[in-house]
This record gives structure tokens, sequence and C-alpha cells, in this order.
């Protein structure tokens, strides 16, 4: 007699949560076909169709930052304090080097959005805030070659509080495996590292509306403006900076240094 074996590792798609299979009468269905009218119109498929292409770019440009993040983390280490004390290096988004989770509570997010008033606000990881975190005892790894790992990759259990780590050392660009560490101090301590960086953002938002005010109020005394708008004097952070133009900034500055 043959046997029928049903895998669960890949399990059936849930048709009813499709869009073309939403619950509707059969008279109504009828009725939509009669009429040419699809539940997903073609300028959706198309929308849809842009944004996968978008993600799929996005995608490989984290790869590719990924790789030169780490082929430079001697350079990023050995500037530090100077990139700790500059707030246009201290805020690059590095939400992509350091990567965790464990069960029961997912992965690790160091990445946040928020819906504010329909605009699309995203905290990132800060490069400064991953510095100190690789400053502290439980993500930094003695290597073999002498130098200092730091661990960029991990997963766990809450329960047990086990983990198995990666870390990674610039001096000889080597990975290593690192167990017996608790996984609360590496999840929850990022976790709020990450927290922190949200706070820095909204008390920052909250203090340039602040001064916006202020600068408008200023201007409405001295009659310079009819303008009855505070926002016309919101200003943002100095001119951004991103990873590579950081990263080259410093080749530069240790070949003018000699």
């Amino acid at each position: 007699m043959a046997t029928i074996r049903i895998g669960d590792t890949k399990p059936f798609p849930d048709f009813l949560k499709e869009p073309e299979n939403r619950r509707e009468s059969a008279l109504d269905f009828f009725k939509r076909q009669s009429t040419g009218l699809k539940l997903i119109s073609d300028e959706m498929e198309q929308e849809k169709k842009e944004q996968d292409e978008f993600r799929e770019i996005q995608k490989r440009s984290i790869e590719r930052k990924h790789k030169l993040f780490y082929d430079n983390l001697g350079l990023i280490w050995r500037h530090k304090d100077e990139i700790l004390a500059s707030p246009r290096y201290a805020s690059i988004d590095v939400h992509y080097v350091i990567k965790g989770g464990g069960l029961y509570v997912g992965p690790l997010q160091t990445s946040r959005r928020f819906n504010i008033a329909g605009s699309i606000v995203t905290v990132n990881l800060r490069l400064a805030t991953l510095l100190r975190v690789w400053e502290t005892d439980q993500f930094q790894v003695d290597c073999s070659c002498g130098g200092t790992a730091f661990i960029r990759s991990f997963t766990g259990s809450p329960l047990s509080g086990s983990s198995q780590a990666t870390s990674y050392c610039p001096e000889c660009q080597k990975e290593t495996h690192v167990g017996n560490r608790s996984f609360g101090k590496y999840f929850w301590f990022l976790q709020t590292k990450l927290s922190e960086d949200v706070e820095t953002v909204a008390r920052d938002f909250i203090g340039k509306w602040t001064l916006a005010e202020v600068e408008y109020e200023k201007k409405i005394a001295e009659g310079k403006t009819k303008d009855p708008k505070p926002g016309a004097e919101f200003h943002s952070d100095e001119q951004y900076c991103n990873l590579e133009t950081m990263i080259q900034e410093l080749k530069l500055k240790e070949f003018e240094e000699g």
C-alpha cells in the first residue's frame, strides 16, 4: 500500500487572505466580472512591481555597505573618539552592521519606523551608539591574533539565557564563534540603546521646534515677517554624511598626516 506523506516545511498558502479571493457573494462576483473590474488594478500591480524592484536595489546596497564597513572597521575604530565627537559622523545609519534575535522575542530591531501625522520617520541604529556598545566587555572578544574582535551577530533564548554569537576582528579580519554569554545582555542591551536613539531624535525635534517658535516670535516682534508659520524657521541638522563619505575623509586624513 502506498504511503502518502505531507510535509509541513512549506505550508499551504492561505487562499482566503489573497486579494483575488476575498469573500463576496456569487452575485457580486458575476457583476464585477461582467464589468471587467478587477480587485487589483493594473496601476496597483505596477506600484507593487516598482516597490519590489526598489527593495531589491536597497538589498544590494545594504550588502555592499555591510562589506565596506567591516573592510574598514580598523580605520573606523582608530578614529572612534573623533566619530563620537562629531555629530556629522556619529549619526550615520549602521542598522545593517549588527544582527541578532532569539526564540520568543524575534529578530533584533535596529531600525524603527513611525507614522507621525502622515509622515514616515525612520530611526536607525547610529554609528556612535554601535561604537559605545562595542566598548563594553559583552561585545568584545580577545582574538587569537592579539587584537580585539567585536560581536556582529548573535542568537539565543531569553528563557535559558544561552546564546551563540560571531565576532569579527579588524586586525586579522577573521570571524570566530562565541558561546556561553548571556543572551539578555546582548538583546536587551541593544534594544535599550536603540530606544535611547529614538528618545534622542524625539527630544532633538522638540528642541528645534521650540527654537523655531522663539525665532518666529522674535521676527514678528521686530516686524520682519508676515508669514504666520513658525515652521518656516524650523531647520534640520548640519549637512548629512554617509558611510562612504566618512571612510574616504578618514583615509584622506591619515594620508595627509603621513
